[in-house]
């Protein structure tokens, strides 16, 4: 056996943790820039909060506002030239996965120069960039721990990553509190997101037994909570916070598989939100790769959510996504089954996550499992 596990970020969780902003910030420099979305920071109140815990510490703030969900490359390209124009310092990331995203992005290109579309995978970022302190706003991505940022060439319509030890988030501030605010969908459907980086980081081959224990836990979280969570349950948004950052741990270190490659085509064809897309896709995917792991592993995932045989636990997690109003269909959020060889194409086209699939992914199979995600959930598995 022989693995290397690497997570340099400093967690501060709890809640009313958002408190310590100023003084965590202050530790990395004294002229900041907080970068958020459209609207939430505001209509929360969160960005004037933010925006006086660090004053009172003696950090000057500047705002870079409007991230735009699924974030383009050219709005990351504005936030590092924005930084670098006033002599920003640390980066403070608040929001979902896409505001910290385009903060980690931009850190690099303010620091390194160029342009962003420079340092996209296959380059691996390494070097200088400001210090980002990530306080994640939603319970999915996991963002505020992995060396990953996934931005949009919106003329391509194409996903790409900024990838490297260089973009890791310094302190992760995981505050339960802020996801009080998020409606149930999102709720839901950012969940969904983290639920999908458990079980693909688990099913990875870059898996090690450090992120099969975080995933493991991340899964078990996820399914216990969810629910409630939607539901208000403030008890179950403080898990489901926690179960995030558990999976975006575990993929950190062993990346995502087909389930987000098929997910990808959803968002950038059909403006799917990224963890909806994900749950559209994962049943099929994760009743291939179940077969082609360890059998040890499959059986301590089958003994943690109480069933015998992956046939039930696909079943138990459609019913899941059935009572939480996942859609049953990719035709139920627009794709056509025209579109069957472009939905092909595009997939085979993420290679990042189609070599860490534990079965080699040929065209053949993808087209069979978004065959199956046209039939759709009901109409594949036949449960009642």
């Amino acid at each position: 056996m022989y693995f290397r596990y690497y997570c340099p970020t400093e967690v501060i969780f709890g809640r009313g943790s958002i408190k310590e902003v100023g003084q965590v910030v202050r530790n990395f420099g004294s002229r900041a820039l907080l970068v958020v979305g459209r609207r939430f920071a505001k209509e929360s109140g969160y960005l004037d909060k933010i925006t006086k815990l660090l004053q009172e510490a003696g950090v000057e703030v500047h705002v870079f506002s409007g991230v735009e969900p699924n974030p383009s490359t050219e709005t990351a390209q504005r936030c590092s030239e924005f930084a670098r124009e006033r002599g920003s310092e640390v980066i403070v990331a608040f929001g979902g996965g896409s505001v910290i995203d385009v903060g980690k992005a931009a850190a690099v290109v303010a620091v390194q120069g160029g342009r962003v579309e420079e340092y996209l995978y296959p380059k691996v970022v390494t070097g200088n960039a400001l210090p980002i302190v990530a306080i994640p706003t939603t319970c999915g991505t996991g963002s505020e721990v992995t060396k990953n940022s996934v931005l949009t060439i919106v003329k391509e319509k194409r996903k790409v990553v900024v990838v490297g030890p260089a973009i890791i988030p310094k302190v992760a501030i995981v505050d339960p509190d802020v996801i009080r605010y998020l409606p149930p969908k999102l709720i839901t459907w950012t969940a969904m997101d983290a639920l999908s980086h458990a079980l693909e980081a688990y099913v990875s081959k870059r898996s090690t037994p450090i992120s099969d224990v975080l995933a493991l836990e991340a899964i078990k979280l996820i399914i216990e909570n969810v629910e409630r969570a939607a539901k208000g349950d403030e008890t179950a948004q403080e898990k489901l916070h926690l179960a995030a950052t558990l999976a975006g741990m575990a993929i950190n270190v062993a990346g995502t598989v087909l389930v987000h490659a098929m997910g990808y085509y959803l968002t950038t064809h059909h403006d799917v939100h990224h963890g909806l897309a994900n749950a559209l896709t994962l049943p099929y995917v994760l009743e291939l790769d179940l077969q082609h792991i360890p059998r040890d592993k499959v059986e301590k995932l089958l003994h943690l959510l109480n069933v015998e045989t992956v046939q039930d636990l696909i079943i138990k997690l459609c019913k899941l996504l059935d009572r939480v109003e996942i859609p049953n269909s990719v035709k139920d959020v627009g794709v056509q089954e025209e579109e069957l060889e472009t939905y092909v194409k595009h997939t085979l086209g993420y290679r990042r996550n189609l070599e860490n699939n534990p079965i080699e992914v040929t065209e053949d199979i993808v087209r069979n499992l978004i065959s199956k995600a046209l039939s759709g959930r009901k109409g594949t598995y036949r449960y009642h």
